[in-house]
């Protein structure tokens, strides 16, 4: 995958990954996005897109508070997964948030060993106050919540 091009999200991104985010969402493997969300934030997403131009993976960072942000709607395509695209976007990401001085990275996902294998450690949803009531409180799955809860310490990582 040496013609993989990862960059910051545009608005000419937006159909393309709202496409590829839904297909899990359709699949309950992750949460839906509305499209005007997507646009909304389009400055938290990077892309993935091959050498044809492709988009075969995105995520985003979205800051939380002064020094927590979540790493948020990370998504490869089902045909080009454990080929690496994921990791690429969460370093990507980890070095974002570095650059933005956050001190703690966390996501909410169905799939914490992936997270595990990048560093994060699973942790309990609770001690996210801020994402509860900025976020939770609008999730079709709110109280009842069934994604795990991972966590990285950004100063705990070597360069």
């Amino acid at each position: 995958m040496s013609s993989l091009q990862l960059r910051k999200a545009t608005l000419e991104d937006i159909p393309d990954i709202f496409h590829l985010i839904n297909t899990y969402a359709q699949k309950g493997l992750m949460l839906s996005r509305p499209l005007g969300s997507l646009y909304e934030t389009v400055r938290d997403f990077v892309v993935a897109r091959d050498a044809s131009n492709h988009l075969i993976g995105a995520g985003a960072l979205h800051i939380i508070w002064d020094n927590l942000g979540e790493v948020r709607s990370l998504a490869v395509e089902p045909a080009l997964t454990r080929q690496g695209t994921g990791r690429k976007i969460v370093n990507f990401l980890k070095a974002e948030a570095i650059t933005l001085k956050v001190n703690e990275l966390f996501a909410l996902t169905y799939k914490p060993e992936f997270f595990q294998k990048c560093g994060f450690s699973i942790v309990s949803k609770e001690i996210f106050p801020q994402k509860v009531w900025m976020d939770c409180v609008n999730c079709v799955k709110f109280p009842n919540c069934d994604e795990v809860a991972v966590k990285l310490i950004l100063s705990e990582q070597k360069g």
